[in-house]
Protein backbone atom coordinates (compact mmCIF):
# COMPACT_ATOMS: atom_id res chain seq x y z
CA UNK A 1 0.00 0.00 0.00
CA UNK A 2 1.49 3.04 -1.06
CA UNK A 3 -0.06 6.52 -0.12
CA UNK A 4 -3.34 7.54 0.38
CA UNK A 5 -4.27 11.05 -1.21
CA UNK A 6 -7.23 12.91 -1.67
CA UNK A 7 -8.19 15.01 -4.43
CA UNK A 8 -11.19 16.76 -4.41
CA UNK A 9 -13.63 14.62 -3.73
CA UNK A 10 -11.86 11.78 -4.63
CA UNK A 11 -9.43 9.33 -2.10
CA UNK A 12 -6.92 8.03 -4.43
CA UNK A 13 -5.14 4.66 -2.93
CA UNK A 14 -2.27 2.82 -4.50
CA UNK A 15 -2.40 -0.94 -3.99
CA UNK A 16 0.07 -3.39 -5.60
CA UNK A 17 -1.43 -6.02 -7.77
CA UNK A 18 -1.52 -8.86 -5.09
CA UNK A 19 -3.23 -6.33 -1.85
CA UNK A 20 -5.80 -5.26 -5.10
CA UNK A 21 -6.25 -9.35 -5.60
CA UNK A 22 -6.37 -10.13 -1.85
CA UNK A 23 -8.62 -7.13 -0.89
CA UNK A 24 -11.51 -8.28 -3.79
CA UNK A 25 -11.14 -11.73 -2.47
CA UNK A 26 -12.10 -11.05 0.58
CA UNK A 27 -14.85 -8.57 -0.50
CA UNK A 28 -15.76 -11.61 -3.04
CA UNK A 29 -15.96 -13.98 -0.08
CA UNK A 30 -18.32 -11.24 1.85
CA UNK A 31 -20.57 -11.24 -0.73
CA UNK A 32 -20.79 -15.28 -0.88
CA UNK A 33 -21.49 -14.97 2.59
CA UNK A 34 -24.44 -13.03 2.61
CA UNK A 35 -25.64 -13.86 -1.29
CA UNK A 36 -29.15 -12.26 -1.90
CA UNK A 37 -31.55 -14.57 -4.09
CA UNK A 38 -31.21 -12.78 -7.80
CA UNK A 39 -34.57 -13.25 -8.56
CA UNK A 40 -35.29 -9.12 -8.68
CA UNK A 41 -39.16 -7.96 -8.64
CA UNK A 42 -39.58 -5.74 -11.66
CA UNK A 43 -43.37 -4.55 -10.72
CA UNK A 44 -44.19 -1.27 -10.66
CA UNK A 45 -46.79 -2.15 -7.82
CA UNK A 46 -44.98 -0.65 -4.65
CA UNK A 47 -46.79 -3.36 -2.81
CA UNK A 48 -45.57 -6.25 -4.19
CA UNK A 49 -42.04 -5.17 -4.41
CA UNK A 50 -42.30 -4.07 -0.84
CA UNK A 51 -43.74 -7.63 0.05
CA UNK A 52 -40.91 -9.04 -1.99
CA UNK A 53 -38.24 -6.86 0.05
CA UNK A 54 -40.02 -8.30 3.26
CA UNK A 55 -39.58 -11.93 2.00
CA UNK A 56 -36.40 -11.52 1.78
CA UNK A 57 -35.69 -14.46 -0.12
CA UNK A 58 -34.05 -17.37 1.97
CA UNK A 59 -32.43 -16.71 5.84
CA UNK A 60 -29.42 -16.36 6.75
CA UNK A 61 -27.15 -19.07 8.18
CA UNK A 62 -27.49 -18.13 12.25
CA UNK A 63 -24.88 -21.19 12.50
CA UNK A 64 -22.52 -19.28 10.88
CA UNK A 65 -20.95 -16.84 13.90
CA UNK A 66 -20.13 -14.14 11.42
CA UNK A 67 -23.57 -13.63 10.24
CA UNK A 68 -24.72 -13.95 14.13
CA UNK A 69 -21.97 -11.34 14.60
CA UNK A 70 -22.69 -8.98 11.16
CA UNK A 71 -26.51 -9.36 12.13
CA UNK A 72 -27.01 -9.91 15.39
CA UNK A 73 -30.23 -10.14 17.22
CA UNK A 74 -32.29 -6.90 18.19
CA UNK A 75 -33.61 -8.56 20.97
CA UNK A 76 -31.15 -10.79 22.92
CA UNK A 77 -33.77 -12.19 25.75
CA UNK A 78 -36.58 -12.75 23.20
CA UNK A 79 -36.16 -14.82 20.47
CA UNK A 80 -39.41 -14.62 18.80
CA UNK A 81 -39.49 -11.37 18.48
CA UNK A 82 -35.51 -11.18 16.60
CA UNK A 83 -36.71 -13.95 14.75
CA UNK A 84 -40.03 -11.64 13.66
CA UNK A 85 -37.54 -8.48 13.19
CA UNK A 86 -35.02 -10.55 11.31
CA UNK A 87 -38.28 -11.34 9.19
CA UNK A 88 -38.98 -7.76 8.08
CA UNK A 89 -35.88 -6.63 7.91
CA UNK A 90 -32.93 -8.77 6.41
CA UNK A 91 -34.25 -8.52 2.79
CA UNK A 92 -32.93 -4.93 2.75
CA UNK A 93 -30.26 -5.51 4.84
CA UNK A 94 -29.06 -7.78 2.73
CA UNK A 95 -29.38 -5.89 -0.50
CA UNK A 96 -28.29 -2.79 1.19
CA UNK A 97 -24.97 -4.85 1.80
CA UNK A 98 -24.35 -6.32 -1.63
CA UNK A 99 -25.10 -2.68 -3.44
CA UNK A 100 -22.32 -1.33 -0.92
CA UNK A 101 -20.17 -4.50 -1.49
CA UNK A 102 -20.77 -3.84 -6.09
CA UNK A 103 -19.46 -0.44 -5.14
CA UNK A 104 -16.18 -1.55 -3.75
CA UNK A 105 -15.92 -4.18 -6.11
CA UNK A 106 -16.26 -1.76 -8.88
CA UNK A 107 -13.23 0.41 -7.39
CA UNK A 108 -11.02 -2.47 -7.38
CA UNK A 109 -12.35 -3.38 -10.90
CA UNK A 110 -11.42 -0.37 -11.82
CA UNK A 111 -8.09 -0.13 -10.98
CA UNK A 112 -7.08 -2.73 -13.24
CA UNK A 113 -5.27 -5.25 -10.69
CA UNK A 114 -3.12 -2.52 -8.83
CA UNK A 115 -2.14 -0.46 -12.71
CA UNK A 116 -3.97 2.86 -11.40
CA UNK A 117 -4.67 3.87 -8.26
CA UNK A 118 -8.37 2.75 -6.51
CA UNK A 119 -10.76 6.09 -6.55
CA UNK A 120 -12.80 6.52 -3.92
CA UNK A 121 -15.61 9.02 -4.01
CA UNK A 122 -16.54 10.54 -1.31
CA UNK A 123 -20.29 9.71 -2.41
CA UNK A 124 -19.26 6.09 -1.83
CA UNK A 125 -17.13 6.43 1.16
CA UNK A 126 -19.93 5.01 3.64
CA UNK A 127 -20.11 2.19 1.39
CA UNK A 128 -16.27 1.18 1.32
CA UNK A 129 -16.09 1.54 4.83
CA UNK A 130 -19.06 -0.42 5.85
CA UNK A 131 -17.95 -2.93 3.57
CA UNK A 132 -14.35 -2.89 5.21
CA UNK A 133 -15.84 -2.88 8.34
CA UNK A 134 -17.83 -5.67 7.41
CA UNK A 135 -14.51 -7.96 6.16
CA UNK A 136 -13.14 -7.21 9.15
CA UNK A 137 -15.63 -8.02 11.44
CA UNK A 138 -15.75 -11.66 9.42
CA UNK A 139 -11.63 -12.23 9.83
CA UNK A 140 -12.26 -11.30 13.72
CA UNK A 141 -14.47 -13.70 14.10
CA UNK A 142 -12.90 -16.68 11.98
CA UNK A 143 -9.80 -15.40 14.20
CA UNK A 144 -11.47 -16.02 17.58
CA UNK A 145 -11.32 -12.23 18.54
CA UNK A 146 -13.50 -10.80 21.44
CA UNK A 147 -11.33 -8.98 23.26
CA UNK A 148 -7.89 -6.92 23.06
CA UNK A 149 -5.73 -10.18 24.93
CA UNK A 150 -7.22 -12.18 21.88
CA UNK A 151 -5.45 -9.89 19.42
CA UNK A 152 -2.45 -9.95 21.52
CA UNK A 153 -2.15 -13.71 21.38
CA UNK A 154 -2.30 -13.36 17.77
CA UNK A 155 0.18 -11.08 16.96
CA UNK A 156 2.46 -13.26 18.94
CA UNK A 157 1.85 -15.97 17.22
CA UNK A 158 5.35 -17.84 15.21
CA UNK A 159 5.13 -17.16 11.72
CA UNK A 160 4.96 -20.61 11.04
CA UNK A 161 1.28 -20.85 12.03
CA UNK A 162 -1.59 -20.15 9.38
CA UNK A 163 -3.68 -17.96 12.07
CA UNK A 164 -0.32 -15.45 11.83
CA UNK A 165 -1.29 -15.03 8.38
CA UNK A 166 -5.36 -14.12 8.74
CA UNK A 167 -4.55 -12.16 11.82
CA UNK A 168 -1.72 -9.71 9.90
CA UNK A 169 -4.61 -9.53 7.02
CA UNK A 170 -6.87 -8.42 9.52
CA UNK A 171 -4.57 -5.69 10.82
CA UNK A 172 -4.07 -4.92 7.00
CA UNK A 173 -7.84 -4.46 6.49
CA UNK A 174 -7.60 -1.96 9.79
CA UNK A 175 -4.89 0.11 8.33
CA UNK A 176 -6.50 0.36 4.84
CA UNK A 177 -9.70 1.55 7.03
CA UNK A 178 -8.02 3.63 9.08
CA UNK A 179 -5.76 5.50 5.92
CA UNK A 180 -9.42 6.21 4.59
CA UNK A 181 -11.15 7.88 7.72
CA UNK A 182 -8.02 10.06 8.05
CA UNK A 183 -9.01 11.44 4.71
CA UNK A 184 -12.33 11.80 4.64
Amino acid sequence: MRGFKRSGEVIKVRLSDYETAMLESLVDQLSELLAVDATEVADADPFVRWQAELDGGEPLDRDDPVITRLFPDVYPGDPVASAEFRRLTQGKQRTDRQRQIEVVLSGLADSQAGANPIQVRLIDFDDWLKTLTAVRLSLAVRLGIQTAEDAEELAALPEDDPRAYIYRVYEWVAYFTENLLGLR
